[in-house]
């Protein structure tokens, strides 16, 4: 394919593959339900601190994300999922100007200007934010999965009995109409929302687009790989800020800003470690391990051992001297076995009889409490 021989080639060796931009915006999917997850964990601990944070966690999201794109944006032009990827945003307009394909030589690339930078803040995250709220909307009003499973009716019933009542406020009326025209408007949204996003995906892999998203078309700002030159260029500029002596008593705002910049960088490292702490735990909890389950060998070390065998009572039907007989009938084998909960087998009939007539085991003459219920059929390959 023409896409597969052209990933090594040195037309552009700054355009990157799309399965790295796949990748990135993997990375930002999972950092919403990492901040949720770590947050719900403290908030256990804390409540009167972050129960608030955690019932308003699309809000917060939006905020923390707003701080650390902005960061990103300003000091190494792409957000923070492409510079963890070693991206960038570069204009179109500077590509164009120049011949920015060659990995000799080249230079860095200008920084996003405060319209780009503000511009990108509203797609990295206030699309994002809209887009949660309107997926929250729509599940709350077409009642989400039990509305596909047991229908809608019922709510439309009480929908057109609001309508129809003339008691119901003009007000309510007009939302109930709104949510109606909601309900069947969106899905068509939200499948052009993935849908254009798809075939600028497809158009991009086959090099038809510069562009991997609708927005940043719109934006008019390119993702490129970032070169030595931009590194270079960047931590030239915080040796140059770190150099400059400063007081805290003199001027608190730098003071203040450079420890921002800083633990913003940490960042970088802290939450992808949250989405692998996230990932673990989901891994942990799924697993036998959570459960103390069984982590034996194949001679079976460690396995928790069976209960106890229940002795025969006394006063109960004494057990046949031959095994597969029942003890009821004495017939052999024993026909349709059944087990009672006290872990003795008899055939289905016996066991169904005795058991609705004493309500109790026939050997052991432990109560039998659910009656029939507490019958289990074994087969062949239990036996």
């Amino acid at each position: 394919m023409e896409f597969m021989s052209a990933l090594g080639s040195q037309e552009d060796a700054y355009r990157p593959s799309l399965f790295e931009l796949v990748a990135q915006e993997k990375l930002k999917e999972l950092l919403q339900p990492a901040v949720q997850y770590v947050l719900a964990i403290y908030a256990q601990r804390y409540p009167r601190l972050l129960l608030r944070v955690v019932n308003n966690h699309e809000e917060f999201y939006a905020a923390l994300m707003l701080l650390v794109e902005r960061h990103y944006l300003k000091e190494w032009g792409g957000s923070f999922a492409e510079n963890f990827y070693g991206l960038k945003r570069v204009s179109t307009a500077h590509l164009d100007s120049i011949k920015f394909t060659s990995p000799i030589n080249s230079q860095s690339s200008p920084a996003l200007t405060s319209r780009e930078i503000t511009k990108s803040l509203l797609v990295l995250v206030g699309l994002p934010y809209v887009k949660c709220r309107l997926d929250l909307l729509y599940q709350k009003v077409s009642g989400g999965s039990a509305s596909s499973i047991l229908g809608d009716n019922e709510q439309l019933e009480m929908e057109n009995e609001e309508l129809a009542n003339p008691e119901t406020s003009t007000k309510r009326k007009l939302v109930i109409r709104l949510m109606r025209l909601f309900k069947k408007v969106y899905p068509i949204i939200n499948f052009l929302y993935y849908g254009s996003n798809l075939a600028y995906n497809v158009a991009y892999l086959f090099g038809k687009t510069r562009y991997y998203t609708p927005w940043l078309h719109l934006l008019g700002l390119e993702v490129k790989r970032m070169s030595m030159n931009d590194y270079r260029a960047h931590y030239d500029k915080a040796a140059g800020s770190t150099q400059q002596p400063f007081s805290l008593l003199k001027n608190p705002f730098g003071a203040v800003s450079t420890v921002f910049s800083k633990v913003i960088e940490f960042l970088k490292v802290l939450l992808p470690m949250s989405i692998f702490f996230f990932k673990f735990l989901e891994w942990w909890y799924s697993s036998e391990f959570s459960r103390g389950g069984n982590t034996h060998n194949e001679d079976g070390e460690n396995a928790v051992p069976p209960p106890e065998k229940i002795k025969p009572d006394p006063r109960g039907t004494p057990l046949p001297s031959t095994a597969n007989t029942c003890p009821l009938c004495l017939s052999s084998p024993i026909n349709n076995p059944t087990a009672l909960p006290s872990g003795y087998v008899f055939c289905y009939t016996c066991a169904y009889h005795y058991v609705e007539e004493h309500g109790r085991c026939p050997v052991t003459w432990i109560k039998v409490n659910n009656g029939a219920e507490d019958l289990t059929k074994l087969y062949a390959d239990v036996m």
